[in-house]
């Protein structure tokens, strides 16, 4: 019995050890609409990656925050930049805060 009792606790101790793979999805753009588009915020991703870390900003990200400024309110709702940050970048650009 002692045996049993052994095996079925390496056994938990195994499946824990080894959780099932995960299929993440992929984000391609999100729901709401830009001039009949779907938003596509991973053109910004350089952008981002670059306000997150604090650099000054390029005129091509600002360029680019340009043409996807109403795309702004999406990156604010799914939290990827803090909005009080990235208003402070919006605004080195000349570029107005999104109204949400």
């Amino acid at each position: 019995m002692k045996i049993v009792a052994l095996l079925l606790i390496a056994f938990v101790v195994l499946l824990a050890s080894f959780p099932p793979p995960t299929k993440a999805i992929a984000v391609k753009g999100s729901r709401s609409k830009r001039n009949g588009e779907p938003c596509a915020t991973n053109a910004l991703q350089v952008c981002f990656d670059g306000i997150a870390k604090r650099m000054m900003m390029s005129t091509a990200c600002c360029e680019q925050l340009k043409e996807h400024h109403s795309c702004l309110c999406d990156v604010i709702k799914t939290r990827i930049l803090d909005s009080n940050v990235l208003s402070i970048y919006l605004k080195s650009c000349g570029i107005t805060d999104p109204k949400c």
